[in-house]
């Protein structure tokens, strides 16, 4: 059984490096006009312009290196690994599994025969996904004769 993978961690290598690069340029050159104005005392546009475009050049730099997680799930036969926003992190094994429902942007997972529940929440993913997510979660319902309800 084919694992899926659904991965938002946005833009590529290029585009991250490209990004990294311009960051640090832009907030070499906005730093240098701070200082070269906070110096003169000149506290006019420019120095403000300049510490607004470093503090920006900052926020660029930490997006693409901090900050760029964005919602991931892995399915496989073996475990749900969800790493997704605002929800809990740890892997889902289909063997502690005994009971699926569905519902419109969320899955409801009972573990252990019903004594915990698990719910992922799939409206930070795009609708296609959220289509693909639940057809693969019945193709593993089925394959593994775990029972499944639409809500």
């Amino acid at each position: 059984m084919e694992e899926l993978i659904i991965n938002y961690n946005g833009i590529s290598e290029n585009k991250r490096i490209a990004n990294i690069v311009t960051g640090v340029y832009l907030a070499g050159f906005t730093l240098y006009f701070s200082i070269i104005e906070g110096v003169a005392g000149r506290y006019g546009v420019l120095f403000y312009c300049a510490l607004i475009g470093f503090v920006l050049a900052v926020m660029l730099i930490l997006g693409n290196t901090l900050w760029l997680s964005g919602a991931t799930l892995s399915i496989d036969s073996n475990a749900i690994k969800p790493n997704m926003p605002k929800q809990n992190k740890s892997a889902i094994a289909w063997t502690s599994v005994s009971g699926v429902n569905i519902g419109v942007s969320y899955v409801a997972l009972s573990i252990d025969g019903g004594q915990k529940h698990r719910k992922l929440d799939l409206s930070s993913l795009r609708y296609d996904d959220v289509k693909t997510v639940k057809s693969k979660i019945l193709e593993v319902c089925e394959y593994k004769n775990i029972p499944y309800q639409n809500d």
